[in-house]
């Protein structure tokens, strides 16, 4: 006789496109488990996704109240939801797996510990992201990784973290971030000569300042393609720094993109750049990754450990306008031959096989 799938609920903050891929790509891989997505708001001000509705199976979007709180380069989103407890007690799942240190992960743990249900903590922080933490932040880290069950790295920066903070490396599995690699790898590439494209939103903490400012030091003629969805006063510093560096006629503002228009970007691009801040991972390394693009990426992109080899691009720091430059400069000027070798580690079959092990694990235990 076959066993009934076991109920696990996937709680994190907002139905991010890559979350709705990954959630349905684990609801689709296997029959031993049957996945219940909880998210704890529908959206949040700073982001432009269109999740896809038809994988958004067995979800549920809670309306919570969120608190949004400046940081030194953006700004935190804490969701607050009392509906976690009795949405946990309607779905009665063998397994939660939440996302980060939130609220609602501690309620989820909570809930775990008083019904013994098995509890996987994901996490996309680390060390870098996270150097900042007030008492409330080092409380929840605490709690929930000193009592987690098993746990999920989406990068090999957030496993130092995990192993940082005492996690047992045996329970820790590394299922790194990603997005849907397909359209990307079918890209048939034909950069244009000095095209430079910059992908993401134009909030201070990604650094587009710091790409600005290295254009005069790029030595080869050029054109910067920014592809960013925010129009508020960030742009507009944005392009008061590009008048003052006279780079007026060098960069294109594409606006939001996404689909074909998107890919059509990296495409043409000669180089993809990544300037960021801060991050704790960096999707769009991965999307020009698979694309076939060359990377110059910043070192406070934590991802970029994951993406970036000797083949396939530089990790910089982009306080020094120099080096970016010199390292755009290096691909502006040398035919690029895209490196397929670390294409496998991003796809959902690989990702989602490391879900399934944290899971296995535990309930072959029973």
């Amino acid at each position: 006789m076959t066993s009934k799938p076991s109920n696990v609920v996937l709680l994190t903050n907002i139905p991010s496109p890559y979350n709705v891929d990954l959630f349905w790509n684990l609801q689709n891989g296997t029959d031993r488990y049957t996945f219940f997505p909880v998210y704890t708001n529908a959206s949040e001000d700073n982001r432009s996704w269109t999740p896809k509705e038809e994988r958004m199976i067995n979800t549920t979007i809670l309306n919570s109240r969120v608190l949004k709180i400046p940081t030194a380069h953006d700004y935190r989103y804490i969701h607050f939801s009392p509906s976690i407890k009795p949405t946990l007690d309607h779905i009665q799942p063998k397994a939660v797996i939440a996302w980060e240190y939130n609220p609602a992960a501690l309620m989820a743990l909570a809930w775990c510990q008083k019904h013994h249900v098995r509890f996987i903590h994901v996490t996309e922080g680390t060390l870098n992201s996270e150097r900042s933490l007030n008492p409330v932040q080092t409380w929840s880290r605490k709690r929930i990784i000193s009592n987690a069950d098993a746990f999920i790295a989406c990068s090999s920066k957030a496993k130092e973290k995990l192993l940082f903070w005492g996690a047992e490396e045996e329970k820790i599995e590394t299922a790194l971030l990603t997005v849907d690699i397909t359209p990307y790898l079918s890209i048939h590439r034909s950069p244009l000569g000095g095209r430079i494209l910059y992908v993401g939103s134009l909030a201070e903490r990604k650094g587009v300042d710091l790409l600005i400012q290295s254009l005069p030091f790029v030595q080869k003629p050029f054109s910067l393609h920014i592809v960013g969805d925010k129009e508020g006063k960030e742009k507009e510093e944005l392009k008061r720094l590009i008048t003052s560096l006279h780079l007026e006629d060098s960069v294109t503002w594409c606006g939001y993109l996404e689909g074909e228009s998107l890919r059509r970007e990296y495409q043409e691009a000669s180089v993809f750049v990544l300037p960021t801040k801060e991050d704790c991972f960096g999707l769009v390394l991965v999307e020009a990754m698979a694309a076939g693009v060359p990377i110059v990426s910043s070192k406070y992109a934590d991802g970029a450990y994951d993406v970036i080899n000797e083949k396939n691009g530089s990790i910089v720091d982009p306080y020094d306008k120099h080096r970016m430059a010199e390292a755009i400069t290096f691909y502006l000027n040398h035919p690029y031959h895209s490196d397929n070798s670390l294409i496998e580690k991003f796809s959902y079959s690989e990702i989602t096989a490391h879900y399934y092990v944290a899971l296995d694990q535990w309930f072959n235990r029973l």
